[in-house]
Parts: structure tokens; sequence; C-alpha cells
């Protein structure tokens, strides 16, 4: 009798001990995936791009809410969609997708010929792209999220890439005066667009996470 009560003791014992291993392994692989190395930094930095938002952009939105339009406004979007066109089209083209880099190319001709420069979308294909993205296709992984200066939420591979992306703006390669005009009336515009989205991320109670959430999901659902 006291054989078998020791022998139980031992089997319990053992089940017990692999499912503490079982419950430990995956806390501990959880708790991997969900470090934030550069947390305090994006905390801070997410604060900071917010107080340059409310200081200079959402002043200039509101004026421009204002006084533009819905018929403008979708008009200066369609203009800023379709000068990003390139950018997409390479992109797509180096990440293999030779069908939708082809759909985004006829669509930029259509819309510049036919839509009067971008203004008119008479041809509606769209798949988001970057170089980015194209990486994400070839299998490289976002590694850490990096909240950037006045550029907002990121990672460390999209950040990489950025130079590229800002090389393939057309704005970059006209008249100084035009190409910081440009600029600025898409920053305002994209303002217009996503200031309810901005608003009810700080009215959370932890506005940071939910931005970098919110980032990484869209990122994973466009590739």
């Amino acid at each position: 009798m006291f054989k078998k009560i020791i022998f139980l003791l031992f089997l319990c014992l053992s089940v017990f001990s692999n499912n503490i291993d079982d419950f430990e392994n995956e806390f501990i692989s959880n708790d991997k995936v969900e470090v934030d190395r550069f947390y305090k930094y994006n905390t801070f930095m997410t604060d900071f791009n917010y107080a340059i938002y409310n200081m200079s952009i959402r002043p200039v939105t509101n004026i421009y809410n204002v006084i533009t339009p819905p018929l403008v406004k979708k008009g200066v979007d369609n203009f800023f969609h379709n000068l990003s066109s390139p950018l997409r089209f390479i992109s797509l083209l180096l990440s293999g997708e030779f069908k939708a880099s082809a759909a985004e190319f006829g669509s930029f001709l259509g819309n510049t010929i036919l839509g009067f420069g971008g203004i008119l979308k008479p041809y509606k294909y769209e798949k988001n792209s970057d170089f980015g993205l194209m990486l994400a296709r070839w299998g490289v992984s976002s590694g850490e999220h990096i909240v950037l200066p006045f550029f907002g939420p990121s990672n460390i591979r999209d950040a990489s890439m950025l130079p590229f992306n800002l090389l393939l703006n057309p704005s970059f390669y006209v008249n100084k005066d035009i190409g910081v005009g440009l600029t600025g009336l898409n920053i305002v515009n994209d303002s217009s667009k996503k200031m309810l989205l901005i608003d009810e991320a700080y009215k959370s109670v932890k506005p940071y996470i939910v931005i970098r959430d919110f980032y990484e999901k869209s990122r994973e659902e466009n590739k």
C-alpha cells in the first residue's frame, strides 16, 4: 500500500512538473514576442509628435477643413495618391508582383491623362506598396517598433527604407518653393483625413499602444 502511495505521488509530481514547464515555456515565448525594447523612447516620442501636431499642423488643418469644400479635398487627395504612383509601381515590381505593378502603371497613365493630372480618378486600381512592404513580401521581419520624430510610427524594417521612399517622391525634383508647398499641402490634407483617428487614439489610456498596434496590423494586412 505504501509503495502504491509513493508511486502515485511521484506520478502526480511528474505530471504537475510537466504542466508547469509547458506553462512557463508558453509564457516566456509570449513574453518575448511582446517585448518592446524602445517602449520608453517610443512613448516619449509619441507624446512629442502629438505636441508638435497640436501646435503646428492641427490649427492649419482646422482652417483647411473650414475653407475647403469636400469635392476639392477629394481632388487634392486623388492628386497626391496619383503622385505617389511611381513608388507603388517600382516597389510592386521589385516585389515580384508583376500583374499588380502593370495595373498600377496603367492606372497612373489613365488617371494622369484622363484625370487631369490625377485630380480625377477614372481608374480606381489600388494596392498599397512601398519599399518597406516590398521587404515584407520577401519575408523580412518588421523588427522592433520605433516611433520616428515628425514621421510617426514605424519599425526597423520600414524606417530603413524611408530614404528610398522619399527619393521616389516627385516633390523632391521640382522647384524648391513648389516642392515645399506640395509637401505642406500633402501633410495638411492627410491630417484632415486622419484627424478623428488621431483624436480617438489619444483619448485612450495608452495612446502609444493603440497607435503601435494599429500601425503594425495595417502593415501586416497590406503585405
